[in-house]
């Protein structure tokens, strides 16, 4: 996949105009609700995808990105709306490329090399969205029913295709199978035909060459020694004997009008109606029981969750059941089903020579239609081909039986024939007229009838063979697809098991070291059980609080990812995922996806302050690679905490003559500020165990801190002996002392309260200077070349040195000893 270098977002949902600097590391976006964090991680689902989740899915109603992705004042303008996004690309050796989707171009994005590599890469992170991970689709993996989280699961495993392909070749098989009987039929129809033109009773070789020879001998054709596959029982007649086009053979054609009338006679016997009648009842019977016929296709899955059943509740719904009700409901449905099962097999079994007697009356048509169109004069079979539409309509319908309304409709009414007789009268009158042929011609005939219904026989021969080979492979393929993929997903579940397992006992090591897991695939869903304390695997809402879940909800997402994607899993954004963490797992988890997950760049937004300093604590995200907000607007979008932006803010406000804004801003900003100076500069301040620090509580401890570590520094320069460092040091301490005197130290030591709420009540005139003052105070804890804030290392144990982030600020602070 990618790492994110920088990203541009102008005019895009509530954004105006914002660039970030990933640096392709971790990357973290903090700040209170409603400051623009969201807005960050649509702009970078939009540009990798095209699409915004939060605006599609339940609940969204109208929403869409091209309505809706714009920022409210560009809503007319989707050209305006863009995001621009530089990456790496660390499976092509760290090559760099670009991305810039337009909403008004949303399906086409401008891609930078426009490399074939690049393009495809692009292609990959576009396949897998669920690089986004909010704590809505962190819930639906931990929470969510059995089914629904089988289908989150296997969508994001891409294991959705394999179940439908599973159900497809199944269709397959079944479908190959079904057609059998139909090729059977023609098979039989063919040989009852072939039999007719040799005028024998069976069909062998020797039946076949008996036949044939004497007809060929008359012909003075050499007899037929063998019969083989490619055998013609007319070879030798030349085009000059044989018979010419349109001819119809007249004996012949006299016995198939004989061979139809007795097919529609039979359609109209006593003893086929009787046939009928007792179908009729029998399908009646059963249909009494339809909802049971049409859900037979069911009985597999009861049979599952039969065996499934865990003794609480039903693996398929999860509704909670005692075992004797629920092995006993089932096994009265089953019971039930097998009993339905077995009267339509004997239903089918009864319909079988009614089919029979369709079919046979079908071919007799077919042949007589043909012939039909090649009598002088020519006759009308418009009669006859209606009835043959009727009878095959007929046939499909006992074939598949269901609905059995309708099989019943067709019962009633499958031995009604209607006047055929004048066609048929036209037939025989016709045939009747044809001149007796000569011996010869009626050997040619004969020859040449009979090879054509051989013929006829040898396709529907190889249509059976081939339908069989087809119903054995299709059967054999299905079932091993079976097999093989539910071995396969029994595997991949039990990987993502263990993996999960372990994530998860790594976050809560220090109660939960020997957690264990539980998922259950079964039918349609997916079973989520966790160890409660060795008390016991229960779904994980019974019994962890909403923290654990979280952290569960994180552990199998990294689970999944980690098996899906294996070492292309370089990026992901964690949109507020861990909110309900508490702080000691809050470590671990920053433990877990730096040591776990070292090349994977994680982009979390969050609006708690403390989770990113343990974010930042933890070594998680480096340095400045953060954005803190501290507002948003419609008209300006999101601001950060930026002492550029504030200064300027600050100076805008004293030109309205605005004080009491200008006051609320400074105080709200230094305290943003204390809370920075305290973190990086390991300040000590008195523990409050509601985390709710007021400016008076840090920024004396920052501003002594600062103070101490110089001192420390220049006691090590000198017992190093290094005098021009300890000069320099010397001057950034008169210079800071210098600003906070004018700050007025002194007096807001004594009484900070007091002091801050006070600026509120002077004159622009009078703010200007504290302002001033402040500037150059919070400025003294920056380094001068790349205005990065001084930090302590290490952030925990014994402090080594005071630095900046370009390496100008290196001050070491351990004597020589």
């Amino acid at each position: 996949m990618i790492r994110i270098e920088t990203i541009h977002i102008t005019e895009f949902r509530g954004i105006r105009d914002l660039t970030l600097e990933f640096k392709g590391q971790n990357f973290a976006a903090c700040g209170p609700n409603g400051t623009g964090k969201s807005g960050i991680v649509d702009a970078i689902e939009f540009a990798l995808t095209g699409d915004i989740s939060r605006l599609a899915g339940a609940g969204t109603g109208g929403l869409s990105v091209k309505a809706h992705g714009p920022h409210v004042d560009s809503r007319n303008k989707p050209e305006a709306a863009t995001v621009t996004v530089d990456v790496t690309i660390p499976g092509l050796s760290n090559k760099k490329a670009r991305i810039r989707r337009s909403v008004k171009s949303a399906s086409a994005p401008e891609i930078t090399p426009a490399d074939q590599d690049v393009i495809a890469a692009f292609e990959s992170v576009n396949l897998h969205p669920e690089f986004v991970l909010s704590r809505r689709e962190l819930i639906r993996y931990v929470l969510s029913e059995p089914g629904h989280r089988a289908k989150e699961v296997q969508s994001l495993l891409r294991l959705d295709e394999v179940e439908k392909l599973r159900a497809v070749l199944q269709k397959i098989a079944n479908a190959s199978t079904k057609e059998l009987a139909g090729l059977e039929r023609a098979e039989k129809d063919a040989i009852t035909n072939l039999l007719a033109a040799l005028d024998t009773a069976q069909l062998t070789r020797k039946s076949v060459l008996d036949a044939v020879n004497p007809h060929r001998a008359l012909l003075g054709l050499a007899p037929l020694p063998e019969l083989d596959a490619n055998t013609s029982l007319k070879d030798g007649l030349t085009a000059t004997t044989s018979t010419g086009p349109g001819r119809v053979p007249k004996t012949q054609a006299a016995a198939d009008l004989a061979t139809l009338r007795e097919a529609l006679q039979a359609l109209q016997a006593d003893a086929f109606k009787q046939t009928c009648s007792t179908a009729d009842t029998n399908a009646a019977e059963l249909g009494k029981d339809g909802d049971s016929v049409t859900g037979l296709s069911r009985e597999a899955l009861l049979k599952s969750a039969l065996d499934l059943y865990d003794g609480t509740a039903c693996p398929v719904c999860d509704t909670p059941f005692e075992p004797d009700v629920f092995r006993g409901h089932l096994a009265a449905s089953l019971a039930h089903l097998d009993d339905v099962s077995k009267r339509r097999a004997a239903l089918e079994a009864e319909l079988k020579p009614i089919l029979d007697r369709l079919h046979a009356a079908g071919t007799a048509l077919n042949i007589m239609i043909d012939y039909a169109s090649l009598l002088s004069p020519r006759i009308d079979a418009s009669e006859l081909a209606k009835f043959r539409t009727v009878l095959r309509g007929r046939y499909e319908q006992l074939q598949k039986l269901l609905p059995l309304e309708d099989t019943r409709a067709v019962l009633a009414a499958v031995h009604i024939v209607p006047d055929l007789e004048p066609t048929m009268t036209a037939l025989d009158a016709t045939i009747a007229a044809i001149p007796e042929p000569t011996r010869q011609d009626a050997a040619r005939d004969f020859l040449v009838l009979a090879q054509e219904r051989l013929e006829h026989y040898r396709t529907a021969r190889l249509k059976l063979a081939a339908g069989n080979l087809r119903a054995e492979r299709a059967t054999k393929v299905s079932s091993t697809y079976g097999t093989v993929t539910t071995a396969a997903l029994e595997r991949i579940y039990k990987e993502v098991e263990a993996a999960f397992a372990s994530y998860y006992r790594k976050i809560n090591e220090d109660d939960e070291s020997t957690f264990t897991a539980k998922l259950m695939p079964s039918i349609g869903k997916l079973g989520f059980d966790v160890d409660f304390y060795g008390r016991g695997h229960f779904p994980p809402g019974a019994y962890h609080s909403e923290g654990h879940q979280d952290g569960m909800g994180l552990c199998l997402y990294l689970a999944l990812m980690n098996h899906l994607l294996g070492t292309n899993f370089t990026f992901a954004v964690l949109d507020d995922v861990l909110m309900s963490v508490d702080a000691g797992h809050r470590r671990q988890v920053c433990t877990l996806l730096k040591d776990r997950f070292p090349n994977t760049q994680f982009i979390f937004t969050t609006h708690d302050e403390i989770w990113l300093r343990h974010m930042k604590t933890e070594g998680l995200i480096k340095h400045r690679n953060f954005a803190h907000f501290r507002t948003w607007t419609v008209d300006f979008g999101p601001t950060e905490w930026d002492d550029r932006d504030v200064w300027a803010e600050l100076g805008g406000y004293s030109a309205k003559n605005d004080v009491r804004g200008a006051a609320a801003l400074l105080r709200h900003y230094l305290e943003h500020f204390a809370k920075e100076a305290c973190d990086r500069l390991r300040a000590s301040v008195e523990f409050r165990g509601d985390a709710q620090f007021m400016l008076g509580d840090l920024l004396p401890r920052a501003t002594s801190a600062l103070g101490d570590l110089l001192k420390k520094a220049k006691v090590a320069a000198h017992s190093w002996n290094q005098k021009d460092v300890a000069e320099r040091i010397t001057a950034i301490e008169m210079a800071f002392g210098e600003t906070k005197t004018k700050t007025g130290y002194e007096n807001w030591q004594i009484n900070t309260a007091v002091h801050f709420n006070e600026w509120a009540d002077l004159r622009n005139q009078d703010f200007a200077p504290v302002v001033k003052a402040f500037r150059k105070f919070t400025g003294a804890f920056a380094c001068e070349i790349c205005n990065e804030m001084l930090f302590v290392v290490p952030d925990r144990g014994k402090k080594e040195a005071l630095r900046c982030g370009c390496g100008a600020f290196n001050f070491n602070l351990l004597q020589k000893r």
